[in-house]
């Protein structure tokens, strides 16, 4: 728990409590049934009697920046209010309708990551992450457009660019003045999402350039005028499934594991006969 404490838990409750933490619970039940056996991959893949490394002391944390977020059911009650039952009832049923069920390659638990939305197309895991996985690579992902965060855009002036790039990259040397003939996109990979760009004297990769400037993801574009505009695609890191997409998914009829299938290339869903 978030106060050090190693706790045992059931792993149904353990489910929704994640679900209800990384997916809106107005999602159709399908995309929730889909993230509820996303998650339960994700726990089982990294529980010490699958070999997994395990957290320092436990299975896994419910520290999302290394595990999965986690909210208790007072946290939920909370954050649902009036809708509380009803949502409640409904993470119930994906985490139930689903039990036992995780996503697999050639019979070992995936690596099931996920993220809100792809920005159209998903991207390869060796492309974020320096290592390939076969069931990890891009795929379409359509009809995301309703996520909150699809479309951003973050403005900064020329001097905070300058500065910023300079201060990271000493050797890059930017002017603010000459910004629009130094700073040029010089590679995309098939997700459109930037592989490298030229900040005068150094390259750096577009990932590079979302951390500098806290971007939703690496799927930009930008113009350089009275200020430097960069435009993002998508939120999140693009490797796995696309949560909005499932979201579309589900709407446009697909099951959980048709979804979780599509996103996870070559993957199946099965039964744990633990």
């Amino acid at each position: 728990g978030s106060d050090g404490q190693v706790t045992e838990m059931d792993m149904n409750q353990y489910l929704w409590g994640v679900v209800a933490a990384e997916m809106p619970a107005s999602f159709p039940l399908e995309a929730l049934k889909a993230q509820a056996v996303a998650a339960r991959t994700y726990a089982v893949r990294h529980m010490t009697a699958f070999g997994g490394s395990g957290c320092s002391g436990a299975d896994i944390c419910t520290d999302s920046g290394c595990c999965q977020s986690y909210r208790s059911p007072e946290q939920l009650k909370k954050k649902f209010g009036g809708d509380a039952r009803q949502y409640m009832d409904k993470l119930r049923q994906a985490v139930y309708e689903t039990e036992g069920e995780y996503a697999a390659y050639k019979g070992e638990p995936i690596e099931a990551l996920y993220h809100s939305s792809a920005g159209g197309r998903t991207e390869d895991a060796q492309n974020v992450f320096s290592a390939a996985l076969p069931y990890l690579v891009g795929v379409d992902s359509p009809g995301e457009e309703t996520a909150g965060k699809y479309a951003a855009e973050v403005r900064v002036s020329l001097g905070e660019f300058t500065n910023r790039v300079n201060k990271k990259w000493p050797a890059a040397k930017l002017k603010k003045n000459r910004l629009g003939e130094q700073v040029k996109v010089v590679s995309r990979y098939d997700s459109g999402r930037v592989k490298e760009l030229k900040l005068n004297k150094v390259t750096v990769s577009g990932r590079e350039l979302r951390r500098l400037f806290d971007l939703n993801s690496a799927n930009f574009t930008l113009s350089i005028g009275e200020k430097v505009t960069i435009r993002t695609k998508g939120y999140g890191h693009g490797v796995g499934m696309s949560q909005y997409g499932a979201n579309a998914m589900a709407k446009e009829g697909y099951s959980c594991e048709e979804i979780l299938e599509h996103y996870f290339t070559g993957a199946q869903v099965v039964q744990w006969a633990g």
